[in-house]
């Protein structure tokens, strides 16, 4: 005979397994979505959704480097605490996350189903090997020197830094070390390639190669990802990521000086102004840097096209926009047609918005502004690194308030 008692002890302990699953599956796509890179207030905005669909109280404090995550309940909290180094950009993940949460959201899968799902993505291999990855900075250090206004010899040396920091990158996989070590490296090996590689080919416009090899190292769009989130209210993640920002810049800066040192050349004033490739070279240099930014960013190769029409986008939008208002307002422009086209993508599609955000970015986010800067503190000119310093944030700042403008213009459906 079943009493009153033993409903009432079943029922609770359905709840408590069914609160378990809720927070089991929060905890491991909040870490899911920190490691393939998701900034801190999307992150909590898409664990918070979910949490209200199952009506689950949750508090949330992502950071850049590890979660708080707080489950209220009537026996007390239940508090996780995640640490964890900040995430690089994974949009391949980022994009099955998505649809993950969009049918939680939806009631269409259940909590058990979407956390053995996470867990298996999580578990499997990285999509692209050793050679993709060097193959990737080769043509993004090529096709970024054209966008720089290169000719061929600052293409041939662009190619020569994208190769030797791509295997830096795939050497240094194996080997235990903090992200500075890599960058600083990785940045003293370019600067000794672009300070010798004159003794061969003769004065070329220097800071192109080298700027086109680095600008992956380049924190750019962690910068944009900092004013974002300080745009939204999240003082402590944009705070902790902007001085994450300085500190890269510091170990580039020294790896520069490590690697003209080595090379023996801070002749900037050998440099010459290089004679520009021809226009359509633009086209091919679209299609290569797509190549590029679908390895780097770790998406899959059937999203290669959905890359280089944000790329186009961004590109196209950046040049239009600044020579009809300025070089401030250029890069609002490209951050808002980039945005909202990524946002009726995500509406239709349901998939998320950051496949065209990311790619776009990486051709507005100001590399070669912050080299310059760095370039000018090396040569002793305090004043003109500071002042292009300061660009490059205005620029920062732009690209931001253009994206903040086409969520309000075009909201994007997908959770995130």
């Amino acid at each position: 005979m079943v009493t009153l008692y033993d409903t009432l002890i079943t029922e609770a302990i359905s709840q408590d397994e069914r609160f378990n699953e809720i927070a089991q599956l929060l905890v491991a796509l909040g870490r899911g979505l920190h490691e393939v890179g998701a900034p801190a207030h999307k992150v909590e905005q898409m664990l918070i959704q979910i949490a209200e669909r199952f009506k689950v109280p949750l508090q949330v404090l992502a950071l850049p480097t590890g979660q708080l995550l707080s489950f209220h309940r009537d026996e007390g909290p239940m508090t996780f605490v995640l640490r964890m180094q900040p995430g690089a950009v994974n949009l391949d993940r980022l994009a099955r996350f998505t649809v993950i949460a969009e049918r939680l959201s939806r009631g269409s899968m259940t909590p058990l189903a979407a956390k053995a799902r996470i867990d298996k993505i999580m578990s499997e291999p990285a999509r692209w090997g050793a050679v993709a990855t060097v193959l990737a900075y080769l043509t993004s250090g090529a096709a970024f020197s054209v966008f720089f206004g290169g000719g061929w010899t600052e293409l041939a040396v662009a190619s020569c830094v994208g190769l030797a920091v791509g295997a830096i990158a795939v050497g240094m996989r194996r080997v235990r070390h903090p992200a500075r070590l890599f960058e600083l490296t990785a940045a003293a090996a370019a600067a000794f390639i672009a300070g010798t590689a004159d003794w061969l080919l003769g004065a070329y416009g220097g800071w192109i190669p080298l700027a086109s090899g680095l600008i992956i190292l380049l924190p750019g769009i962690a910068l944009v990802d900092s004013l974002e989130e300080l745009a939204n209210g999240h003082l402590v993640a944009g705070g902790a990521r902007l001085a994450g920002v300085a500190v890269a810049f510091m170990a580039l800066t020294f790896g520069v000086v490590l690697g003209y040192w080595t090379a023996d050349l801070f002749q900037f004033e050998r440099d010459i102004q290089p004679v520009r490739l021809a226009v359509w070279a633009m086209i091919p240099a679209l299609l290569v840097v797509a190549v590029g930014s679908t390895i780097r960013f770790k998406a899959s190769a059937t999203d290669w096209w959905l890359i280089l029409a944000a790329s186009a986008i961004a590109l196209v939008g950046s040049r239009v926009g600044t020579a009809m208002i300025g070089p401030e307002s250029g890069p609002f422009l490209a951050a808002l047609a980039l945005g909202v086209v990524a946002n009726l993508y995500a509406r239709w599609s349901h998939r998320a918005a950051e496949l065209m955000v990311v790619p776009g970015l990486a051709l507005l986010v100001p590399g070669s502004v912050g080299y310059r800067s760095l370039e000018a503190l090396l040569a002793q000119k305090e004043t003109l690194g500071v002042a292009t310093a300061f660009e490059m944030f205005e620029i920062a700042m732009a690209i931001v308030a253009g994206l903040l403008v086409s969520d309000w213009l075009v909201p994007d459906r997908v959770p995130g």
